[in-house]
């Protein structure tokens, strides 16, 4: 089971959770916790740190998932960078997704780009490293026009890989 961690206003839930359960071929459950990222926050830069949410997120007990994605509406960093949209732990439980910069008049444009960085995020706890293929949701995205030239599916080779993972967990891969 994957758990969705809305920390927020997020919009779009259901559809996450829908889409990630397409995804990753696994079970998805949005679960409400109470973290409070004021610990994380740099008042100088006014944004919070994504590294530290990280952290913060060992001491959620989630019985039952193998992954977990918490998704906020405020702005994060890491060191050396302006921002990120979000941030994982390689081969780990956690993932952390800002909707703070994606955000769009239009709502579908909104939901896709959500959409797009969840998967990206996620993809990078089950191993996946970012992808040369522009259109691969695993390419990086510098700006949120990077966002909006991939598409919210792997390339080939990283639905491979990412199948391959799936089936280490003991999770039979799909093929989206």
């Amino acid at each position: 089971m994957i758990a969705i961690l809305p920390v927020g206003d997020i919009p779009f839930l259901e559809d996450i959770r829908t889409d990630v359960e397409e995804t990753f071929c696994t079970q998805a459950r949005i679960e409400r916790v109470f973290l409070d990222l004021s610990q994380a926050y740099d008042p100088y830069r006014q944004q919070v740190h994504a590294g530290t949410v990280l952290r913060m997120m060992d001491s959620i007990p989630l019985p039952g998932a193998i992954r977990a994605i918490l998704i906020t509406d405020v702005d994060l960093y890491e060191r050396g960078l302006n921002f990120v949209f979000g941030e994982a732990k390689i081969n780990g439980r956690d993932a952390v997704v800002s909707i703070y910069r994606l955000r769009h008049p239009d709502p579908l444009v909104f939901r896709e780009r959500i959409l797009k960085e969840v998967n990206h995020e996620l993809g990078h706890t089950f191993g996946l490293g970012h992808c040369p293929e522009p259109s691969c949701v695993m390419s990086f995205s510098n700006s949120v026009a990077d966002v909006d030239r991939k598409s919210r599916h792997f390339c080939p080779d990283c639905r491979r890989a990412l199948n391959e993972e799936l089936i280490l967990l003991g999770i039979e891969p799909c093929h989206r």
